[in-house]
């Protein structure tokens, strides 16, 4: 199922959780305990990338000792306070990160633990935007992984 991700959700690092209960009404849900990222989200990428592949049976398979969950999202359309805020928020800081599509918000898919660089790009004849980057390494044997899909009711 494609998603659209319109909301992106922050808080600072804590316990990893797999349910949420929403609050507010559509299209401006919210979540207790998590702040809504301010500006308007451009592009969001995340998943789950292996992180250390080594060769084991005579090189003829692979092993896979850790994982990674890299995260980029684009900040457009902010302001000097919003830039602020989420200097603020970020910058070497440990996060959870909660990204949900209002028009499908039964699910959505969380990052526990990481931290994202913001970056702000301001070129000639474009809108300035503000990227927000990081990944989240990890054990391949652990058993509560730091990206969670996230039942939502």
């Amino acid at each position: 199922m494609k998603k659209y991700f319109n909301k992106v959700f922050y808080r600072t690092a804590s316990s990893i959780i797999t349910t949420l209960t929403k609050g507010g009404s559509y299209p401006d849900w919210t979540f207790s305990g998590w702040t809504l990222l301010v500006g308007a989200q451009g592009s969001i990428k995340t998943g789950i990338e292996a992180d250390g592949e080594e060769g084991v049976d005579g090189g003829a398979t692979t092993y896979i000792s850790g994982q990674k969950n890299p995260l980029e999202i684009e900040v457009k359309n902010f302001s000097t306070a919003d830039y602020n805020t989420i200097m603020a928020a970020f910058l070497n800081k440990k996060v959870d990160v909660l990204l949900v599509d209002s028009d499908q918000i039964s699910f959505g898919y969380a990052v526990f633990g990481t931290r994202l660089h913001p970056k702000l790009e301001v070129v000639s004849g474009e809108e300035p935007k503000i990227t927000l980057a990081g990944e989240r390494k990890y054990g391949s044997e652990i058993t509560t992984k730091p990206f969670q899909i996230i039942t939502i009711s």
